[in-house]
């Protein structure tokens, strides 16, 4: 749907699927705190110069045991080489997290997560970022779903 609705409006769409990737743990050694630039050498590097370059990051993840996938938080764990001063996240002017789950009550019983995740992307420094969680919602069922489009015209006025 992203991929759809973001061109029809003027905007292109690089989907990067972390699944399957290779996208190390952050091993926590805080190097890049002094250099900006994790030192492992994996298509993190790639991925997030793409990131620097862009309007917007969305960050969608299913909900699987009351939290993100694990390749999502490994991702957004590498993420911590572009929280300093020195080397913020280039382009980016907004940013969102859609999180989904089969649960219809699921935005009220995983906001925790939603909110932990806001707060990682807030320290990315983004100008405006917000987040949803899609209770109900499956792979399919989001591709089509009134909420989802909805959501994301919202998310298009942001960088228009």
């Amino acid at each position: 749907m992203i991929s759809e609705e973001f061109p029809e409006r003027g905007h292109s769409v690089d989907v990067i699927s972390i699944h399957g990737l290779d996208i190390r743990g952050c091993k926590g050694c805080m190097s890049c705190r002094k250099t900006g630039e994790c030192v492992q050498d994996d298509e993190m590097k790639g991925i997030i110069e793409r990131i620097r370059h862009s309007d917007m990051l969305i960050l969608m993840s299913p909900i699987y045991f009351g939290a993100e996938t694990g390749p999502m938080k490994t991702f957004t764990d590498r993420l911590t080489s572009t929280f300093t001063e020195k080397m913020p996240l280039g382009d980016v002017k907004a940013a969102s997290v859609l999180l989904t789950c089969a649960d219809p009550e699921g935005y009220r019983k995983y906001d925790a997560t939603l909110k932990r995740m806001l707060d990682m992307v807030g320290y990315l420094k983004v100008g405006e970022y917000r987040g949803r969680i899609m209770g109900g919602e499956s792979p399919d069922t989001v591709r089509t779903s009134p909420k989802v489009r909805d959501y994301l015209d919202g998310l298009i006025s942001l960088i228009e």
